[in-house]
C-alpha cells in the first residue's frame, strides 16, 4: 500500500505545497514536519460521503475499463466531492478534506490522488494556481521548468541538484501571490523518474521502490537519506523556463514574448479542465497575467541525450548569474 491510515489514528502534522497539513495518514513521501497551527485537516471519514447525482458539475472524458469515469466533482453546500472510478471519494472542505477507500485494491492510488489532484484542486479553491512544473531553488529565489509529461522538467531539475541546488517541487507548483510578488510554494522531497534516467543519477536505482504497481517510474527520495537537498521555504520565482530537446548540439536560451508565455502558461497549467468546469479560469488567468508580465520566460533549446544535461545546467546557471 503507498498510503494507509495511521494505526494509532494520530494526526501528524506536515508541510506540503506551502500549507501546514494535520494527517492520519502515512505517505511515502517523508514530508517536513510542522508545529504551527494547521491550515488543513485530512482524515478518514467516520462515515459514507454523501452526494447526489443532480450535483454533478464535472465528468472526466477518461473511463476505466467499465466505462467508469476517472474523476467525478460534485458541488454538496460548503464543499466538494470527488470521486475517483469507484474505488475512493473525497470530500473537499475549505480546512477539512475526508477520505473514503471502496476498494482496497486501490490502496496504493490515495496518496496520489491526494498529493496530486485532491490538493491541487484544494488549492485552486483558494485562489492559489499550480502549474505542471519543476522547480530548483537558486539563491534567494527558484526557476521553474514548465513542461508535460517526457517534457524533461524532471532531469532538469535533477542535473541542477547535482550541482548543489536545493528541489523545490517536482511536477506540480502553486503559485502564491503576495503583494506584487508571484511566490513558488513547495512540494515534497521526492522525484519520480522513470529507470534510464534514474540509473543516470542514483547509484543504487535498482533498490527504488516504483511510483506506484503499474508503472516503471522510481521514486527517488530528496535530502535525508536520498540525493541532494530540499527547499522547504516559498520562493520568489525569477524565471520560467520552456525546455524542447533537439537533435542539434547547442544549446540556446532565448526570452518568450508575454503573449507567447502566457499562453504556455495557461497550456501547462494543472486540472485546467476541472479548474474551467468551475468557473476559476479567470482568477487564474489574472494570476498567470501577473505572472509573465514580472518574471521572464525564456525558450531553453536543447539537445537530445542525459549525457548533455551538465553542460545544460551550465548553461541555465549562467544565464541567472
Amino acid at each position: 500500500m503507498a498510503l494507509s491510515p495511521n494505526a494509532a489514528s494520530t494526526l501528524s502534522r506536515v508541510g506540503v505545497y506551502g500549507v501546514t497539513v494535520a494527517t492520519d495518514l502515512d505517505l511515502i513521501p517523508s514530508l517536513p514536519p510542522r508545529s504551527d497551527t494547521p491550515d488543513l485537516h485530512v482524515v478518514a471519514a467516520s462515515e459514507p460521503i454523501e452526494f447526489a447525482d443532480q450535483d454533478l458539475f464535472y465528468s472526466s472524458p477518461t473511463r476505466d475499463p467499465d466505462s467508469v469515469p476517472a474523476i467525478r466533482l460534485y458541488r454538496v453546500e460548503d464543499r466538494f466531492v470527488a470521486r475517483f472510478v469507484d474505488a475512493a471519494t473525497f470530500s473537499i472542505g475549505s480546512e477539512r478534506i475526508e477520505y473514503l477507500l471502496h476498494d482496497d485494491t486501490y490502496a496504493y492510488a490515495l496518496e496520489l490522488w491526494l498529493l496530486g489532484t485532491v490538493l491541487a484542486f484544494w488549492l485552486e479553491w483558494r485562489g492559489v494556481p499550480a502549474l505542471h512544473a519543476s522547480a530548483v531553488a537558486l539563491g534567494d529565489g527558484a526557476v521553474g521548468f514548465l513542461a508535460s509529461k517526457q517534457g524533461g522538467k524532471t532531469t532538469l531539475a535533477m542535473s541542477l541538484l547535482q550541482q548543489g541546488h536545493p528541489l523545490l517541487t517536482d511536477d506540480l507548483l502553486p503559485l502564491g501571490v503576495e503583494g506584487d510578488a508571484i511566490r513558488g510554494q513547495p512540494g515534497y522531497p521526492q522525484m519520480r523518474m522513470w529507470p534510464a534516467h534514474v540509473r543516470h543519477f542514483v547509484d543504487n536505482s535498482d533498490s527504488l521502490r516504483r511510483a506506484h504497481p503499474y508503472t516503471d517510474k522510481r521514486r527517488v527520495p530528496i535530502g535525508t537519506d536520498g540525493l541532494g537537498t530540499f527547499c522547504d521555504d516559498v520562493r520568489p520565482l525569477q524565471a520560467l523556463y520552456l525546455p524542447e530537446r533537439t537533435d542539434k548540439t547547442s544549446i540556446q536560451i532565448q526570452p518568450v514574448a508575454p503573449t507567447e508565455a502566457l499562453k504556455a502558461a495557461l497550456r501547462h497549467s494543472f486540472l485546467p479542465r476541472l479548474v474551467e468546469a468551475a468557473s476559476w479560469q479567470a482568477r487564474r488567468l489574472n494570476v498567470l497575467s501577473q505572472l509573465v508580465e514580472q518574471i521572464p520566460v525564456w525558450q531553453l533549446t536543447y539537445p537530445e541525450g542525459i549525457e548533455h544535461l551538465p553542460r545544460v545546467a551550465d548553461a541555465i546557471l549562467d544565464a541567472e548569474a
